[in-house]
């Protein structure tokens, strides 16, 4: 299987490549749009990448396995990642992370990651990728029975 950009993301790379006037400088961007097109980073995405940058495959995958929000196996359900540095953490994370344990671990993915540039709506979490701030229990449980 060879890995390629839909049309949609393609475009996007267009915009994107005005902004970065060195092409390594677009290995997150490109990584990002990878992992949300496919819903995880394929070995021949980042081959794709390492190509499109001229970087290494070697600096490419250093970079995915870097950052916790990326993944490079398939997510076998629905993701939610939960936000688990400071902010997050003193307004109530771990409360949200032990609720979604208890509840939904069946149904979802539940991933803890490191900051997710969000800190005014702490603690907050993604669903499927979608940014759902200043969280509590009960508002956990209103949004995934109405997903």
């Amino acid at each position: 299987m060879s890995f390629s950009f839909n049309n949609d993301n393609n475009r996007k790379i267009d915009l994107i490549r005005k902004r970065y006037p060195e092409k390594k400088a677009l290995i997150l961007p490109l990584l990002w749009l990878a992992q949300k097109q496919e819903s995880y980073i394929r070995e021949d995405a980042m081959q794709f990448i390492s190509e499109f940058t001229e970087m290494p495959y070697m600096h490419v995958y250093s970079v995915a396995t870097f950052y916790t929000m990326f993944r490079l196996k398939k997510p076998e359900k629905r993701v939610i990642e939960v936000c688990r540095t400071l902010s997050c953490a003193l307004n109530g994370s771990e409360e949200i992370k032990q609720h979604l344990d208890s509840k939904y671990s069946d149904k979802f993915e539940i991933v803890e990651v490191e900051c997710m540039g969000a800190c005014s709506g702490a603690p907050m979490c993604t669903l499927d990728g979608k940014y759902i701030e200043n969280l509590t229990p009960n508002m956990i449980d209103e949004v995934l029975n109405a997903n």
